[in-house]
């Protein structure tokens, strides 16, 4: 018996994290047809879990890119008969309205970088009246996400938290007991801790950096060319992990320029449960206070933090001090939570 078909709509190449778990998890139950945007197949992990694979080539930001993917997109919803439409953030909501509103019964909208935190904008905020009415349900990443959106929307809006897979392939600390090493992973840009790793590494040659991601501003490609940085690339999640367990700390701050900052849910935090190395986040981040609470790293008092001898002190003192507890582990898993994603798909009657 043949599966019943899923439009997956995204602006990635299918290299994100998140977007990896997801495809994994929905592949046994729905046959996908993926439309993404980027310029290299060969880190489309997600391509072999997907009966069909259509990767616009281009940036998502050029004008030109988004008009083939708006093409691309038409040549697959009207070639198929979809029972679930799966729609990563609200600006695909927006550019695809009219089409989506006419199965609104069958849309997913998974908000796991929001536009309508990022923006003060009156103009752009009456829109989440309008989108929000659109899918039949809203996935966030958190509680705490989950209780920003609009009250009339909350019935409809699931958790499907930002957890890893489990974990076990745990690698001997590669820095010595007076060296520092800092995995920099995911978005890698000025307002995810560029210029504290740059001041480091410039104010001592103990600091080694990690990076693995997407570079995304000239000075963290600078950063990425410093002799005391290692750039491994765009890595999957399990050789993110392997990278992670070997460094002493996992470098997870958000500059605090909006509510999107302030409320973000990093999958670094679940991740250096998993890899049993801490993290490193800022007090402005409210997810900081489980950070402390539960003793996965350090909390720096800002953002902007003045690199000094102290502050390398007491990132040298602490690497060595958290107790990770195998509970959590356990319960801080993808596993634990995925079949919420594929509820969320499945329920409505049509699959």
């Amino acid at each position: 018996m043949s599966k019943p078909v899923l439009l997956y709509l995204c602006i990635n190449d299918g290299s994100d994290t998140r977007i990896n778990k997801e495809i994994k998890t929905l592949a046994p139950h729905f046959d996908i047809v993926y439309l993404g945007i980027g310029r290299d197949e060969s880190q489309s992990f997600v391509k072999p879990l997907c009966t069909e694979f259509h990767l616009v080539q281009g940036h998502h930001k050029s004008l030109g890119t988004l008009a083939r993917y708006f093409l691309t997109f038409l040549k697959c919803y009207y070639s198929k008969q979809y029972a679930s439409i799966h729609v990563i953030n609200e600006q695909l909501l927006m550019l695809f309205l009219p089409f989506l509103w006419n199965n609104r019964q069958r849309v997913v909208a998974d908000i796991f970088d929001s536009i309508f935190l990022r923006s003060s904008n009156r103009w752009v905020l009456s829109l989440q009246g309008i989108l929000y009415r659109l899918p039949k349900h809203i996935i966030v990443t958190d509680d705490n996400r989950r209780m920003l959106v609009p009250s009339k929307f909350l019935d409809k809006t699931i958790v499907v938290e930002n957890y890893p897979y489990a974990f076990n392939d745990l690698q001997p600390k590669a820095a010595a007991n007076d060296e520092l090493l800092i995995l920099y992973s995911g978005s890698l840009g000025v307002t995810r801790g560029t210029v504290l790793l740059a001041d480091l590494v410039k104010f001592s040659p103990k600091v080694k950096i990690w990076m693995v991601g997407w570079v995304y501003d000239e000075p963290t490609q600078r950063l990425s060319e410093h002799p005391q940085v290692t750039f491994w690339g765009v890595k999957t999640q399990q050789e993110t992990m392997r990278l992670a367990s070997a460094c002493d700390y996992i470098l997870s701050v958000y500059e605090p320029i909006n509510d999107n900052n302030l409320n973000a849910s990093p999958n670094k935090i679940y991740d250096a449960i998993q890899a049993q190395t801490p993290v490193i986040i800022n007090a402005e981040v409210k997810v900081s206070n489980f950070v402390e609470a539960n003793g996965l790293g350090v909390v720096l008092a800002t953002f902007y933090p003045e690199v000094t001898q102290p502050l390398l002190d007491l990132l040298l003192s602490k690497k060595h001090d958290n107790q990770f507890d195998t509970t959590i582990a356990r319960a801080y898993t993808w596993e634990a939570i995925e079949a919420k994603l594929v509820k969320a798909h499945k329920s409505g009657g049509f699959a």
